[in-house]
């Protein structure tokens, strides 16, 4: 008996139908693939041509799924490459899908590269060593990501996304004494991926300068704090803690000494009015 197509009927699905043969359901089928092999209502089908379509509905399949993942976000090769082995383990299938896609420009590592440098150099936040590591954690080849930051991330923007963060970080660590806000501002744009040789000059254009009053009010603060911690120590071993505490904290000795004396008088005065 002659295998015929009888029938084709659309699917609720856009763009899918199910094929008829001896008007028996046979098998679905896309759109696109029933054009490519011309497929119509009285069409002769033979073993060969049906697994033939079958294979080729299935790469049509896996391709919408990808064009699905693809539309919530830029994806990476390797993203999708390992999304379309959770649905299938033919290897020719999945990259004559990724040839597809890359062919149509809806997928490039390159392309990927650019925007998320793009993306992290609006957000003031990330320094160029942050960004390389990363998109090479995303498995993004080192030549394209280097291309990437040197064509978009310049000199001028790694200083004045460096002088940002460092004033961002600098008002963060107000309760320190203002040593240690240096050098924590200086951890915190190593984090942030800036440049070492660059740090120097991002923390001397960023003008973070020493506010007397904000400093004192700090120590206070800090002082007053560790003074409750260590006070039933002996006052000579918590002068010792005292002072280790706040120098630790980047306050200056000389402070240290005059917050210290300061606070003897204040006891003094006390001990009297008792």
């Amino acid at each position: 008996m002659l295998n015929k197509i009888t029938k084709i009927v659309s699917q609720k699905r856009k763009g899918r139908f199910n094929v008829f043969i001896n008007d028996k359901y046979a098998f679905p089928i896309s759109e696109e693939v029933m054009i490519k092999y011309r497929i119509f209502k009285g069409t002769e089908i033979d073993d060969e041509l049906k697994n033939k379509l079958l294979a080729e509905d299935n790469k049509s399949k896996l391709y919408d799924k990808a064009i699905n993942y693809l539309s919530y976000k830029l994806r990476t090769e390797y993203e999708i490459k390992q999304f379309l082995k959770k649905s299938t383990d033919d290897e020719d299938q999945i990259n004559s899908i990724m040839d597809k896609l890359l062919e149509q420009k809806l997928l490039g590592d390159q392309n990927y590269a650019d925007s998320f440098v793009r993306t992290e150099l609006r957000k003031h936040d990330k320094g160029p060593n942050d960004i390389f590591n990363k998109l090479k954690f995303n498995h993004i080849d080192e030549e394209k990501i280097n291309l990437a930051i040197n064509n978009n991330y310049k000199s001028d923007d790694i200083i004045n996304n460096g002088i940002f963060q460092a004033k961002k970080a600098f008002k963060h660590y107000k309760n320190d004494g203002y040593n240690l806000r240096l050098q924590k501002v200086r951890q915190h744009l190593i984090k942030k991926g800036y440049p070492i040789n660059d740090l120097d000059t991002i923390i001397n254009l960023s003008n973070l300068e020493n506010d007397v009053d904000q400093q004192q009010d700090a120590l206070q603060m800090q002082g007053d704090k560790a003074y409750r911690r260590y006070s039933r120590l002996e006052p000579i071993k918590r002068d010792l803690k005292l002072r280790q505490f706040l120098y630790r904290k980047g306050f200056d000795l000389d402070d240290i000494n005059v917050y210290l004396e300061n606070k003897k008088i204040s006891e003094s005065e006390e001990f009297k009015d008792e």
